[in-house]
């Protein structure tokens, strides 16, 4: 993020943010150095906010994903998306090969990569199939993952942030080496993912119906 922003982050946006939070938890499960991946659920733009909020020491380095494939977000979010340099995505041209090589560029420039497997928002009480993208993007990395679960609490504005502790998937990088076969690979893609949605479902208390799949 910008130097600028990250101080009115800081001082203005996240103490408005905190009224909003009703308890952040799971603050010892961020690494204190390195690079690594977020993935959380998205329930709605304010996400960014509760996220950075609770990842404030290391603010500076996070980079979001972030759709731009619209005039009405260019409009809405562009300043936002520069100020915070966000890597934005256009979800209807989105080439994906190119956009993982820019995700870990980044995450060899020590950033911090923030990603919501969902896809979009989703206000459900179901969390959305997840999107195979991040997988990929740990297989092809050597950066650990920590899951966080947004949760609203009923009849309320607030939320709460569960932060879990990072996971490192050595065993489905090294079995994605030894892979040639297309199908094979998506398949792990898929059970990666899977096992990445499990963890957030049990983090905000969404159920994740989507593991009886054929492909």
């Amino acid at each position: 993020m910008k130097t600028s922003f990250v101080y009115f982050c800081k001082w203005i946006l996240f103490p408005i943010t905190r009224l909003f939070i009703k308890e952040t938890q799971g603050k010892e499960n961020i690494p204190g150095h390195g690079n690594f991946i977020i993935a959380a659920n998205h329930i709605t733009g304010w996400d960014h906010c509760f996220i950075g909020d609770a990842f404030e020491e290391r603010i500076k380095e996070l980079r979001f994903i972030g759709a731009m494939d619209s005039w009405k977000t260019f409009f809405l979010s562009g300043l936002l998306y520069y100020l915070s340099n966000t890597i934005t995505v256009n979800r209807k041209k989105v080439d994906r090969e190119t956009l993982l090589e820019r995700m870990i560029e980044c995450l060899k420039d020590n950033k911090i990569i923030v990603i919501y497997p969902e896809g979009d928002s989703n206000q459900k009480k179901e969390l959305l199939k997840g999107k195979t993208g991040v997988a990929e993007m740990i297989l092809k990395s050597e950066v650990p993952l920590v899951m966080v679960g947004t949760r609203r609490i009923k009849g309320s504005r607030r939320r709460t942030v569960k932060i879990g502790k990072p996971l490192y998937f050595e065993k489905e990088r090294q079995l994605a080496k030894g892979i040639k076969n297309k199908e094979e690979y998506h398949l792990l893609l898929r059970k990666v993912t899977d096992k990445i949605m499990l963890e957030i479902s049990e983090l905000c208390h969404k159920p994740y119906p989507y593991l009886n799949y054929e492909n």
